[in-house]
């Protein structure tokens, strides 16, 4: 009876997941900002942590999902391949729409920048140092190579740098459907599965727009979701690139890393743990560490020094309310800090960075001691990992002192690999132990 119970309830948060993630997304796109500039922030939050949740309870005990190896030819593609096909027909004429309609150096400086960035690497100059002669006024050079180095191949080829950008973000995408098919599930269930993350990205390009033809974000949420289905698959080697992309692109998944590799030493082996670990770390040294800091030690901290000017500029940037634009858009919740901290400006900014700081750390620290506490047999720690990062991006953005959409997207694509996850093999399915390939 008790089994019949916990089977009951596991099926139930399943469901839960589901109708979460569709909300959330709604949230996201159609219905954004729709409870006011107050509410919204946080009943989106509060949906990401419910979400994670629910998963968490209706991983419990789960084993370990048997990812099965499938032939190219073997008919459990046909599902994903129809999603990816309908997909592709929906966003591609919607996407080269907005690219031909838009021209990013009218709105944002993120592409112009970029392309000084590679123009430099290909002209065999010093590729990070100030932009000032390039863009006409004074810019630290703040972006790290994973975020610019990718387009050296479309500048070099001349085609332009968002089709570069939508293609990782496709290249992720396929990641998510190779997980999806190796579960073997339904036909209706794959198709179901795999259809998610490319309705959202329609519903994106519908309502976000801006994501696709302002920014180079998608090339980011493809490499996230590359890290997941390396930790799913499981693949070291796939996991490695992913994660050095993910850290040589943005600093934001750094908390969680340690996390991670600390499941790795505690469930798997020690060595595998410190592999991971050097190997991430000399990627970093070599891409980043040599090249760029050992010529400039200050750089980092300067660019600091310029996040916190730039992000009081945009506390200044009104809308028509008379309200920061980025800080009122029902994503984030800095506006609380801007709104009602005490102090000047610079001030209620510090107060708002300590606790982004400390709400970060605080979920990694809960996950682990979370994780620690459970009763024996705890959770899969792969499927507990991808929780807590989805728990973590949604944390680390919803504080974020400046809560750009586009920078939020991340964490709601991660979303989707909780619903594959639930609705996989369910607590009676045998159990698989993982080897990392």
């Amino acid at each position: 009876m008790a089994a019949h119970n916990s089977t009951a309830a596991a099926g139930l948060f399943s469901w839960a997941v589901l109708g979460l993630v569709v909300l959330e997304a709604l949230q996201f796109t159609f219905l954004s900002n729709k409870l006011g500039p107050y509410a919204s922030p946080v009943v989106l939050y509060l949906t990401a942590v419910a979400l994670c949740f629910a998963a968490y309870q209706a991983l419990r005990h789960r084993p370990w999902p048997v990812l099965q190896p499938v032939a190219v030819r073997s008919r459990w593609w046909w599902p994903a391949a129809l999603a990816l096909g309908v997909g592709l027909l929906l966003c591609v004429p919607l996407l080269a729409a907005r690219i031909s309609g838009t021209h990013p150096q009218d709105y944002s400086d993120i592409i112009p920048a970029l392309t000084v960035y590679c123009q430099r690497l290909l002209a065999g100059e010093v590729v990070h140092r100030p932009l000032t002669e390039d863009l006409g006024y004074f810019l630290e050079p703040g972006y790290l190579p994973g975020t610019w180095l990718p387009f050296v191949v479309p500048e070099y080829f001349r085609f332009d740098y968002r089709w570069m950008s939508s293609f990782v973000l496709l290249l992720g995408l396929l990641g998510y459907l190779v997980v999806v098919v190796r579960l073997r599930r339904a036909a209706l269930v794959t198709l179901g599965l795999s259809a998610l993350p490319l309705l959202f990205t329609y519903a994106v390009l519908l309502r976000r727009a801006d994501i696709f033809s302002l920014t180079v974000e998608p090339l980011v949420v493809g490499y996230y979701l590359l890290l997941v289905a390396g930790v799913l698959l499981p693949s070291r080697p796939l996991f490695v690139g992913a994660l050095l992309l993910c850290l040589l692109s943005r600093y934001s998944v750094v908390f969680w890393v340690p996390l991670y590799l600390g499941l790795l030493y505690v469930n798997e082996s020690r060595r595998g743990a410190w592999t991971v670990a050097g190997l991430a770390a000399a990627g970093v040294v070599a891409f980043y560490i040599v090249p760029v800091l050992s010529h400039d030690w200050g750089l980092f901290m300067r660019v600091q020094k310029v996040y916190t000017t730039t992000t009081l500029g945009e506390w200044n940037h009104l809308n028509d309310n008379g309200l920061p634009m980025h800080l009122y858009n029902g994503i984030g919740l800095t506006n609380f800090f801007y709104e009602f901290a005490p102090g000047d400006m610079l001030a209620r900014l510090g107060l708002a960075k300590v606790v982004h700081l400390a709400a970060s750390l605080a979920v990694v620290g809960g996950a682990a001691l979370v994780y620690w506490r459970q009763r024996l047999p705890r959770t899969h720690h792969r499927l507990y990992a991808v929780i807590a990062l989805k728990l973590y991006l949604t944390t680390f953005y919803a504080f974020l002192q400046v809560p750009y959409a586009y920078l939020a997207v991340v964490g709601f694509f991660t979303s989707f690999y909780l619903v594959v996850l639930v609705v996989g093999p369910g607590a009676g399915s045998p159990t698989s132990k993982a080897v990392v390939g």
